[in-house]
């Protein structure tokens, strides 16, 4: 898979700047973005300070009307402060979305097929409704992120594949088949074959997704065989919004990943830490929004979240967007969560027991974003009441401040 990637990424690169010069009406247009988060490292028995950096470019490169390209990069560092500030800091970089699409009218729709690395049009992000609706960004404060517009995804589909959309004219619909190879499994190729339904109604909006994984392996005890299938993985996904932007409404997010099943045992097998539930009722007085919500969270989809640090929880979000002072647009908001590190769901079944040992935490998180130069600035910071209460005064303040602009 290494190499597939290697492979793919030096083609798509060779196509883009050999092929641009060929089209008239090629255009770039790219945005970046940064954020730096000082987090005290709340594991360990004395103060331990951490500086991370969250980083992203994200691009689109137009060859034609008809024929375009993505490329999604993100960076998240290791900390700063545990080496030498002039020293190599250990990062892991990811590639989110390498895809040169075409589009083509077909009768009374308009066909749009791509062949990616990464994640094409991720499931749980609005990237979908965005590129396909028209759609303004839909998506929970809660699950923002600072490594591109992708945020929250229910199920990991990352691989090399081809996608196929159908978007039709007279309905607001769209049916999408994606065919990719990865290697979620840890011994083996995975062939996933998944199915999408995306509809956008003035009151209603819905992106559903679904399919099956199969292992590829070359191991069989009996007659020599070409490739041998004894498993099947099963993921799904949903994002639902009922109501609009501009109304009071309901948002929810449910998702399923690595769901198992054998011949021998048709039984569904899966983890609890591997689905994914988000409610969160939205209410709107004048300029104001607060936000009700619910969540159990994969622990590898908290980990890119800037407001949420645990995998279970409960939050209100109050917030404003529309003021103003001088040139500067600012949105300004808060954020109180109750929470419990490392729980699902299920632990919902013995609610008292959540808060035994205070094993859960009380934050609030004011943030403020505000327009600067070309681009867009970001501050925030969170107190963890319940360090203060553990007498870990030390460990219950973080800062954030975050910068990013188009090019």
């Amino acid at each position: 898979m290494k190499n597939m990637k290697k492979i793919f990424l030096a083609l798509s690169l060779l196509f883009v700047f050999s092929t641009g010069s060929l089209f008239a009406g090629s255009f770039f247009s790219a945005n970046v973005g940064g954020m730096l988060s000082y987090n005290p490292d709340v594991a360990q028995t004395e103060y331990d300070p951490n500086l991370k950096l969250n980083a992203y470019i994200e691009s689109q490169f137009n060859f034609a009307d008809n024929i375009w390209s993505h490329f999604n990069f993100s960076l998240k560092t290791d900390d700063f402060l545990s080496v030498d500030l002039f020293s190599e800091t250990d990062s892991k970089f990811r590639i989110d979305e390498i895809s040169v699409i075409i589009k083509s009218p077909i009768e009374a729709s308009t066909n749009y097929f791509g062949v990616y690395m990464g994640a094409y049009d991720p499931i749980g992000s609005d990237l979908f409704f965005q590129r396909y609706f028209g759609l303004l960004p839909t998506s929970s404060v809660l699950t923002k992120s600072w490594l591109g517009q992708a945020g929250s995804i229910l199920y990991p589909h990352f691989g090399i594949g081809i996608a196929d959309v159908v978007k039709l004219h007279n309905y607001p619909l769209a049916f999408g088949l994606y065919a990719y190879v990865n290697n979620e499994d840890e011994k083996y190729y995975v062939f996933n074959a998944d199915l999408r339904f995306g509809a956008v109604y003035r009151y209603f909006a819905i992106d559903i997704a679904g399919g099956l994984g199969a292992p590829l392996s070359d191991k069989y005890n009996g007659e020599g065989v070409i490739v041998v299938v004894d498993k099947l993985y099963w993921h799904a996904g949903t994002t639902i919004l009922i109501g609009n932007n501009y109304t009071q409404s309901l948002y929810l997010q449910a998702g399923i990943f690595n769901a198992s099943f054998t011949k021998d045992n048709d039984a569904l097998i899966t983890d609890p830490d591997h689905i994914y539930f988000l409610v969160e009722p939205r209410f709107r007085f004048k300029n104001t929004h607060m936000n009700i919500s619910a969540w159990s969270i994969p622990k590898e989809c908290v980990d890119n979240f800037i407001y949420v640090s645990d995998t279970l929880g409960a939050s209100v979000v109050v917030y404003n967007d529309t003021l103003s002072w001088g040139s500067h647009q600012i949105n300004l908001g808060t954020i109180f969560s109750l929470s419990f590190p490392n729980k699902t769901f299920l632990d919902l079944a013995s609610p008292l027991q959540l808060f035994v040992n205070r094993d859960f935490n009380v934050d609030i998180t004011p943030y403020l974003s505000t327009n600067l130069l070309s681009g867009e600035i970001h501050f925030q910071s969170t107190i963890r009441i319940m360090e203060f209460l553990r007498n870990n005064w030390y460990n219950g303040i973080t800062f954030e401040v975050g910068y990013k602009t188009s090019l």
